[in-house]
């Protein structure tokens, strides 16, 4: 399997980590009943904890389809090389990283570690564009 693909996979058990962080999170706060219902009439947290996991797991989402669309066009085009390998695994090692950062609210590790994922992205596109 390539780098790409490898990654790939681990990118989707990522954001799976990243859901089931948040809903975690999410009961812990508000206790198993309201997370059993539609969960319609929850107050807004009142812990930092829960306003942080909402927001890392977004932050996630947003750049998903971008690091997957990559992924499988650099595999499909056959443009892998050792730098979109490397791409690959500093965008998922990044946003590893980014998880307990901002969750502990440690504002310029959280921000490199941000910053180091679009790098990962960046060197998978480049090769794309000629």
């Amino acid at each position: 399997m390539s780098p790409e693909i490898t990654v790939f996979v681990y990118t989707i058990i990522l954001a799976f980590v990243h859901i089931m962080l948040e809903s975690t999170v999410k009961t812990l706060h508000y206790g198993m009943g309201p997370s059993l219902g539609p969960r319609d009439d929850l107050p807004p947290p009142s812990s930092a904890m829960v306003g942080r996991a909402i927001r890392t797991k977004n932050n996630m989402l947003e750049t998903l389809p971008l690091a997957l669309g990559l992924l499988i066009v650099v595999q499909l085009t056959g443009v892998g090389n050792e730098m979109t390998a490397m791409g690959a695994w500093l965008y998922l090692i990044a946003r590893v990283v980014y998880i307990p950062m901002y969750l502990l609210g440690i504002p310029w590790l959280r921000t490199l570690a941000w910053g180091a994922s679009v790098v990962g992205l960046v060197m998978l596109l480049l090769p794309l564009l000629g």
